[in-house]
């Protein structure tokens, strides 16, 4: 490629040459026997300037690489002072808790007070005292000023084995109580006891009946078929009350202070009351005579 460049260039120059050195075509040419004029020194301006050799080209040169552009910059925030840090407490170590076991229920504390004793029954006219006969005697309060009204409930007693269970029932006033028959026959249940008398007549296996104790008092239940049959029932008109033990020990709580009558009752024997002033700390206990028969089991 340099060589023809160079080549080229010569050829360019001589050709400049020979067009200098030619007769302008315009001049006359002399004639034989004429003068030939003086020559004419050639204007410098008119001489052709001297033709530099070109240099021969060089092979062009490979572009350089266009270096990316920078990474835009990025101003880093401004340094923030550290908050110091508060030294860091020592963890101590939970003690081991054993799981709390589940509380009782709460039992009622009774308020007022408190009067505790015994029952006792002799014998007397009407035969010895059995085993545990003691349990079947009531002991109840009647506050001077007037006891609350207590509240009545529902209660039942059996005809079964032609006998009453249980043959003695004690119910708050107003109470009703019910006499299903259990047994395969009839029964006539009915009372002659003044202010709570009544007579559901005959009714067979199944059937029931019931009547409502507004009187307060003993009242005395038979049946008009089987006449060995009693069941005692004792309405009360005072929520305080309470059965022996068969040991004939009692104690009644909640009681109202004051001047007051302690009434020892049992079916075998003539009630007995007792005046008492509560508080007391004294025990009160009453011996009974018995004057009527032992019950007949059935």
């Amino acid at each position: 490629m340099s060589r023809f460049r160079a080549v080229a260039g010569a050829f360019a120059l001589c050709g400049m040459v020979a067009c200098a050195t030619a007769p302008a075509p315009d001049q006359p040419q002399p004639m034989a026997g004429d003068v030939a004029p003086a020559p004419v020194e050639m204007a410098h301006e008119h001489a052709p300037e001297p033709v530099s050799m070109p240099a021969p080209a060089s092979e062009p040169a490979m572009p350089e690489p266009v270096p990316p552009p920078p990474p835009p910059v990025v101003k880093a925030p401004a340094p923030v002072a550290a908050k110091p840090v508060p030294p860091r407490k020592p963890v101590q170590p939970k003690p081991e808790t054993k799981p709390t076991p589940a509380a009782e229920p709460a039992k009622p504390v009774a308020s007022g007070s408190t009067v505790t004793g015994r029952l006792e029954l002799v014998a007397g006219s009407a035969g010895a005292i059995q085993a545990g006969e003691l349990a079947d005697g009531l002991v109840y309060f009647l506050p001077k000023a007037g006891a609350p009204k207590p509240k009545p409930g529902t209660f039942t007693i059996d005809t079964r084995s032609k006998g009453f269970s249980p043959s003695l029932l004690v119910v708050p006033q107003g109470s009703t109580v019910r006499f299903p028959n259990r047994d395969t026959i009839l029964h006539n249940v009915f009372s002659r006891t003044p202010g709570s008398s009544f007579d559901f007549g005959h009714y067979g296996p199944g059937e029931s009946k019931q009547v409502v104790f507004n009187k307060p008092g003993l009242v005395i239940v038979n049946c008009n078929v089987h006449h060995n049959m009693r069941a005692d029932v004792v309405v009360l008109a005072t929520p305080y009350y309470t059965r022996p033990d068969r040991n004939g020990r009692y104690s009644l709580t909640g009681l109202p202070a004051g001047p007051d009558t302690l009434v020892f009752w049992h079916p075998r024997a003539q009630a007995q009351s007792v005046a008492v002033t509560l508080p007391t700390a004294a025990p009160v206990t009453r011996r009974m005579t018995a004057t009527r028969p032992a019950r007949q089991e059935h």
